[in-house]
């Protein structure tokens, strides 16, 4: 069975080929769960890491120190999306629109994070655990009907 938990936990455990495996056919209520969840991992990660109000530098400091550890273009990952992520997180403006740009810079944004934290695999289970309740407690919209 391909679980969207499995999934992102090979990945942030950087068992990458055990993410493609999982990721590898997933249907749309799966890929739904699967960000889902990645945002709920972002939005503990980031609230664990900054104070809503604090010093904007600091935030402007990580996401270039993120971006230059794992973007390993410096073309991949738009500084302007990866803050307005960290900010959308601590409550200070709403998301960016979802689109290939927003994913790639949640997952370098919360590798960064993880990296930074030096999380055991217990932490970071208990991390993933508070991410899942926080995806539940936030269902996505409904989707739209078909036309």
């Amino acid at each position: 069975m391909k679980s969207p938990e499995t999934a992102l936990r090979n990945l942030l455990r950087g068992r990458l080929d055990g993410h493609e495996r999982q990721v590898r056919g997933f249907a749309e209520p799966e890929w739904r769960r699967w960000t889902d969840l990645l945002s709920g991992a972002l939005l503990v990660a980031v609230r664990r890491r900054f104070a809503p109000g604090r010093d904007p530098a600091a935030l402007i400091r990580f996401v270039a120190s993120a971006r230059e550890r794992f973007d390993a273009t410096g073309t991949e990952v738009d500084p302007t999306v990866a803050e307005t992520l960290v900010r959308a997180a601590l409550g200070q403006c709403p998301d960016p629109p979802e689109d290939s740009a927003t994913l790639t810079a949640r997952i370098l944004l919360l590798l960064g994070l993880l990296e930074d934290e030096g999380l055991t695999p217990t932490e970071l289970d208990d991390l993933l655990t508070q991410a899942w309740t926080t995806a539940a407690s936030h269902p996505p919209p409904p989707a739209a009907p078909p036309r």
